[in-house]
C-alpha cells in the first residue's frame, strides 16, 4: 500500500490532482482505520493511464468512458479492446486535425490565407472525423465467430459467395511478395493468413472489428499480431507495410466508407506497396444491371444487404491516386484487384 504522498511522487503530479481524480471518481483508494488513503499497485497503474490520457488531451468524461468496465470475452479483455478503440478512433481524429491546420498555417505563411475557405476547411475535416466513426458491425459478427470456418462451406439460397473460396485465397496469396510486412483488414478466423504464412516468412498483423474473429484467429495464427480495428481507421502509422490485402469484406463498406478505405490504405503503405482486394463484385453497371435481372429473389436481398463494388469504379480511384491495377475475376461473382503504387 502507498500513501496518497507517495503515490503522487510514483506518478509524478501533486497531492491534490490526486484527490482531484478520487472526487471525479476516477479513482477509489482505500482508507485505513485512520481514515487515510491507500493506493494499491493497481490503482497506480490506473493512474498511469489517467495521467497518459489527460496528455493526450482527453476529457474527463472521456477518460471515464475509456476505463469503464466493458462486456466480451472477460472483463479486462474488454476493458482492453474499448480502451484501444476509442484511443484509435482519437488518434485518427488528432491526425486529421493537424493536416487541416498545416494546410491553414502554409497559407498564412504564404499570405494567401482566406478565412472562409479555412472554416470550409475545418467543416470539411469535421465530417471525415464524423464519417470515419460511424462505421457499424450490422452483421454481428462476434456472433459469427465461432461458426464462420463452418457455415461459409454450406452453399444456401443466396449468392454463392464462397463457391470459389479456396481458389480465391491461393490467387491472394500468390499476389503477395514474401518476405515483408502484411496488413489484413478483417482477418476474420485467420484462413488467408493461413494460406500466406505456408508459402514464407512474413511480418503479418491482422484487423478486424470482431474481437470474437481475433480470437478464433489467435487459435489458428498464433504468429499473427492482431489489432482492433476497422477499413476506415487503421490502427498503424504512415509508410508501415508492404502489402494490404483484404478478403470477402470490403463490401461491409458503402460507397463513401470505400473510398476512405482506400486513402486508409494508401496512408499505410510503403512506396512500392502492393494492396489486393479480393470480394464479391461487378465488372461494371451494366453487369451488375444484367445479373440482377437473372438473380433469385433470396439472391437480390443479399445484393441489398451488403455494399458490392464495381471494378471499374474502384479501378478508377486506384489509377487517381497513381497505382497501375490488374483484374482477375476467379468466378461470375468474385474478382480479385491487384493494385501497386
Amino acid at each position: 500500500m502507498y500513501s496518497i504522498k507517495e503515490t503522487a511522487e510514483k506518478i509524478g503530479i501533486e497531492p491534490n490532482t490526486l484527490r482531484f481524480y478520487e472526487k471525479k471518481k476516477l479513482i477509489t483508494p482505500k482508507r485505513s482505520e485512520n481514515n487515510y488513503r491507500e493506493y494499491t499497485t493497481e490503482d497506480i497503474h490506473r493512474l498511469q493511464l489517467i495521467v497518459l490520457y489527460r496528455k493526450m488531451g482527453f476529457s474527463i468524461e472521456a477518460i471515464q468512458r475509456l476505463l469503464a468496465e466493458s462486456g466480451g470475452r472477460g472483463e479486462k479483455l474488454g476493458q482492453f479492446v474499448r480502451q484501444f478503440e476509442l484511443l484509435n478512433a482519437h488518434i485518427h481524429a488528432l491526425a486529421e486535425i493537424r493536416e487541416t491546420l498545416a494546410i491553414s498555417l502554409e497559407e498564412m505563411l504564404n499570405d494567401t490565407y482566406e478565412e472562409e475557405t479555412g472554416i470550409e476547411r475545418m467543416a470539411a475535416a469535421s465530417r471525415r472525423m464524423e464519417e470515419r466513426e460511424q462505421w457499424d458491425d450490422v452483421w454481428d459478427f462476434d456472433h459469427w465467430a465461432k461458426h464462420y470456418d463452418e457455415d461459409i462451406r454450406v452453399q444456401g439460397e443466396g449468392l454463392p459467395f464462397y463457391q470459389s473460396y479456396d481458389e480465391v485465397l491461393s490467387y491472394v496469396a500468390e499476389q503477395v511478395e514474401l518476405p515483408g510486412c502484411i496488413v489484413e483488414i478483417g482477418i476474420g478466423t485467420g484462413n488467408l493468413a493461413r494460406e500466406i504464412l505456408t508459402r514464407g516468412k512474413a511480418e503479418y498483423y491482422g484487423v478486424d472489428q470482431s474481437i470474437n474473429m481475433l480470437v478464433e484467429c489467435k487459435k489458428k495464427c498464433p504468429q499473427v499480431q492482431l489489432r482492433k480495428g476497422t477499413f476506415l481507421q487503421l490502427p498503424f502509422g504512415d509508410h508501415f507495410c508492404d502489402t494490404v490485402v483484404t478478403s470477402y469484406a470490403f463490401h461491409h463498406c458503402d460507397e463513401t466508407e470505400k473510398r476512405y478505405a482506400l486513402q486508409e490504405m494508401k496512408r499505410v503503405l510503403k512506396s512500392r506497396g502492393t494492396v489486393v482486394i479480393a470480394d464479391l463484385m461487378f465488372e461494371n453497371g451494366k453487369a451488375r444491371e444484367e445479373f440482377e435481372e437473372k438473380c433469385s429473389e433470396a439472391e437480390k436481398e443479399e445484393l441489398l444487404d451488403e455494399y458490392f463494388g464495381n471494378v471499374d469504379e474502384i479501378e478508377e480511384q486506384f489509377l487517381a491516386m497513381g497505382y497501375t491495377c490488374e483484374k482477375k475475376q476467379i468466378d461470375k461473382l468474385i474478382w480479385v484487384i491487384t493494385a501497386k503504387k
